[in-house]
């Protein structure tokens, strides 16, 4: 029985100590960021995390675009960055995790790409950068999450 306790307080040791520290965007923003809509010759790209269950939801997760960070994420949440049409690498770093593979995107102008950031392995892989299966479940993520900015 001991040994159990032991491992369980270890566990919630492990959990607790990676629990993200968010900072949200205001609510004005985040309407209007919810509209989807294009910036005139730019690229509004989003970055949204999946709403997950407990596994991984206690990692510290922070969005970044080209070696920027545009938000930290929990789940339920996503950033959003305006950048010039082109190239961009978009990953995650993740405390505990470390940093996820670089998912390379091409966008266009006045183009609005929704990134997908969730666990692999249907909750029990990794925590990683992808796109959606489909443009209305990005959208759908996008509309039922809250606006995140980067944690200090």
């Amino acid at each position: 029985m001991k040994c159990i306790s032991t491992i369980v307080t270890g566990l919630s040791l492990i959990f607790l100590s990676g629990c993200a520290t968010v900072q949200y965007g205001d609510k004005s923003t985040e309407a209007t960021l919810r509209e989807l809509q294009p910036v005139s010759g730019k690229v509004s790209l989003y970055v949204c995390r999946e709403n997950a269950a407990f596994v991984g939801a206690g990692n510290r997760t922070t969005a970044i675009v080209d070696n920027k960070p545009i938000g930290t994420l929990k789940p339920n949440n996503f950033a959003h960055t305006v950048v010039e049409p082109g190239p961009h690498d978009i990953y995650i770093e993740h405390n505990p995790g470390g940093k996820s593979g670089v998912l390379k995107v091409d966008t266009k102008a006045n183009e609005v790409p929704i990134v997908w950031v969730g666990m692999t392995g249907h909750g029990w892989g990794v925590l990683t950068v992808d796109h959606f299966e489909s443009r209305s479940e990005a959208e759908n993520c996008v509309r039922q999450a809250q606006y995140a900015v980067p944690a200090e």
